[in-house]
């Protein structure tokens, strides 16, 4: 009885220190991401409390990231990966290695630092491509062609964005929502719908704001819809239709308000002014414009505190690896100098052997002359 009453003790305790993770949480923080960020994390966060499975914390920590990036707070954002980096050092499942290069890419994307971003781009792809076929490998092909689409966007490059972009959305649309696929087309929508209005083609441009404001709708993601709205208003703007792209401007305001991304206030706001100022609507004007210039600031501040930040993990991996490059120099100066001495010796044990018996012919032969005298 007793051994039965011990067995029983030992699994109720297995039961409270089990992984506090749930699936359905995981979906319902990640489905907040793009219009209660904040909640995002507060169930990302009470998931975390002794989470020990190294799966899970990954899922976290990147859950944790984009949340942040939805707010453009960049610089909690590369907090978070930086923990994710850390704990995926001894990571050898392939699909978890191009998560994190996928989370890690979009967080380097986002900051603007392109060369890094298509360095890290070019190895996920090298992994990804040789996975078996299904839908995370077509899901994660997508995201890496339309993540190039993005820093070619950057570049002003909207050919080749829209390329890239337009490839990435027909990967994506073949796995359904599957990884919070959905909510990611209404980002690409969007950004198609930017390559169009910079390549001046304002029809195509309406056409994929407007899809992309209808897709992130589906998806209840309230943010990606204000930047929908935000673009068609700037597409309304330069066709001269003023009043209704306040009125979109005005959809957009309601719809972001608990998001707190300082690139789409920003926009927001210099699309109010800019409307306002066509109109000469000078009250409006200069309550907006005023909002644009610090909302700009804020934003670039707290980009200028990330890209610091960045900088340095930069530099200390750039460090890192000429270290290791450093080590790696002297254990192959090391191997040839033990060569060369190992060399050297045996050359030199030889020639003293080749010595000693040239000696001894000689004397042998010294010997040979006396007596043949």
């Amino acid at each position: 009885m007793k051994r039965y009453l011990f067995i029983l003790i030992i699994f109720s305790f297995a039961g409270i220190f089990k992984s506090q993770y749930n699936e359905q949480l995981y979906k319902k923080a990640l489905s907040d991401i793009y219009q209660n960020p904040d909640n995002s994390q507060k169930i990302a966060q009470e998931m975390l409390k002794d989470e020990k499975n190294p799966d899970n914390l990954i899922k976290l920590y990147k859950l944790m990231s984009h949340s942040y990036i939805s707010k453009r707070d960049f610089d909690k954002s590369l907090d978070w990966i930086l923990k994710m980096k850390e704990l995926s050092k001894n990571v050898t499942n392939p699909e978890q290695k191009v998560k994190i290069l996928n989370a890690t890419s979009i967080q380097y994307q986002q900051m603007g630092l392109n060369s890094k971003t298509l360095e890290i781009l070019d190895e996920s792809y090298q992994i990804c491509n040789q996975l078996p076929d299904g839908k995370f490998k077509t899901y994660y092909l997508g995201l890496n062609s339309a993540l190039r689409g993005l820093v070619y966007k950057s570049q002003d490059n909207n050919e080749l964005a829209l390329e890239k972009l337009l490839i990435g959305l027909d990967y994506i649309k073949k796995v359904g929502n599957y990884d919070n696929a959905i909510p990611n087309t209404s980002v690409f929508l969007y950004n198609i719908g930017y390559c169009y209005f910079y390549l001046k083609r304002y029809q195509e441009a309406e056409k994929y704001f407007l899809r992309s404001a209808e897709v992130a709708k589906a998806a209840n993601a309230e943010s990606l819809e204000a930047f929908a709205y935000k673009g068609l208003s700037e597409n309304f703007t330069v066709l001269g239709k003023h009043q209704e792209a306040i009125e979109l401007l005005k959809k957009s305001v309601n719809l972001s308000k608990k998001v707190g991304d300082l690139v789409l206030s920003e926009g927001i706001y210099k699309g109010f002014s800019d409307n306002y100022l066509a109109l000469q609507d000078w009250n409006n004007y200069e309550v907006y414009n005023k909002l644009y210039i610090e909302t700009k600031f804020a934003r670039e501040q707290s980009e200028l505190a990330s890209l610091n930040k960045s900088i340095d993990v930069l530099n200390q991996e750039n460090n890192k690896k000429i270290e290791e490059q450093k080590n790696r120099l002297r254990i192959i100066s090391f191997i040839i100098i033990a060569i060369s001495s190992t060399l050297f010796i045996w050359f030199l044990l030889k020639f003293i052997q080749h010595k000693k018996r040239n000696k001894l012919l000689i004397e042998k032969l010294n010997q040979i002359n006396k007596i043949t005298t």
